[in-house]
């Protein structure tokens, strides 16, 4: 199990960096633009964010490990998993689209927000579990 998720990242990692080092060995020769590096690697990066944002919210199983049908924190698990796809979408997106000022800044804001949203969530549905632990 743990040994697919690893073999996965890894491959994910090589993919990554063998892209952006054959992607500047193109720009050196000016085959490509000298932002085309960049741009394809943070697309690249914002559609990883993507890929783990949806998986994050679909692990149900793995999201109640006990199985004691804890709805809420399940529920902070999905909107975690939906906040990191928009991230990722609007941080692919800005890198496509945009030109590289402003592309950085609103990739970083994008991916900022959505790790604050995820995260105000799941401690908003850990409080209210601590607050009433019969109710889930």
């Amino acid at each position: 199990m743990i040994t697919r998720s690893i073999r996965g990242s890894l491959v994910l990692a090589a993919i990554l960096l063998a892209s952006a080092y054959g992607l500047s060995l193109l720009a050196d020769f000016n085959w490509v633009g000298p932002d085309m590096p960049d741009r394809v690697t943070q697309v690249m990066i914002g559609l990883i964010l993507v890929l783990l944002g949806n998986a994050t919210g679909k692990r149900e199983k793995d999201a109640d490990p006990a199985g004691d049908g804890k709805p809420a924190l399940m529920a902070a698990r999905r909107f975690f998993g939906l906040a990191l796809v928009l991230g990722g979408l609007v941080h692919a997106g800005a890198w496509l689209l945009a030109p590289l000022e402003l592309a950085n800044t609103v990739s970083m804001v994008a991916v900022i927000a959505a790790l604050v949203a995820g995260l105000a969530r799941v401690a908003y549905a850990v409080i209210g579990q601590r607050e009433t632990p019969g109710k889930g």
